[in-house]
């Protein structure tokens, strides 16, 4: 695909301020292993800039969540769990916030706090950890802690200079396909051909 076509599929998505729930793919250079290869999914976009969370990247393998019980005498108990979730590395930004992704229709729980776009919903409620908790939260799931963010005008340039892809999201490419993979198939749901893809720096 050639850099004019995609230019136009760029403009196209931001004209239509339609970034929010798809995922953008990093097939850029850099130096920085967080965004090398990385797929990210946007959870908010708009003027004021964008929010996202990267999908394919573990921090580490078991979270330690703290909760609050209430006790018999109404004092508040800390109680300590193991969750033995993989935890992703949402992003470099506000590293200790936590959210959790998961398809809408795997989730019979109601959490008012979700966000929904097409598919996919996010929550950073304490109510869904809690659940998570308890073995009662959605079955398919993306912990993260951290995002990465935007400020207005940041994005657009490094999409103009090629350095992402923007593809729809998926749930079989988000919960059930191994992290390894992840990456070639977001690619591959792009539909452009990296064979032939010329990289180039850029507006003109």
């Amino acid at each position: 695909m050639n850099k004019t076509n995609n230019d136009t599929s760029v403009l196209n998505s931001l004209k239509e301020n339609n970034l929010t729930g798809k995922l953008l793919v990093y097939i850029g250079d850099t130096t920085d292993e967080l965004y090398n290869q990385s797929v990210v999914y946007i959870a908010e976009s708009s003027s004021n800039g964008t929010k996202g969370i990267i999908i394919n990247k573990l921090l580490f393998n078991t979270a330690t969540i703290e909760c609050n019980r209430s006790s018999s005498d109404n004092t508040a108990e800390k109680e300590y769990k193991n969750v033995y979730e993989d935890l992703y590395q949402g992003g470099p930004e506000n590293p200790a916030h936590g959210f959790v992704l998961f398809p809408k229709d795997d989730y019979l729980s109601k959490d008012p706090n979700a966000k929904i776009n097409g598919d996919i919903a996010i929550s950073s409620s304490f109510g869904i950890l809690q659940e998570i908790l308890d073995g009662v939260g959605p079955n398919s799931k993306i912990i993260a802690m951290g995002h990465c963010k935007w400020e207005p005008g940041e994005l657009e340039w490094e999409l103009f200079n090629n350095k992402w892809l923007i593809v729809k999201s998926d749930v079989d490419l988000m919960f059930h396909t191994s992290l390894s993979k992840r990456w070639e198939k977001a690619k591959e749901l792009s539909s452009i051909d990296m064979r032939s893809y010329i990289r180039q720096s850029g507006t003109a």
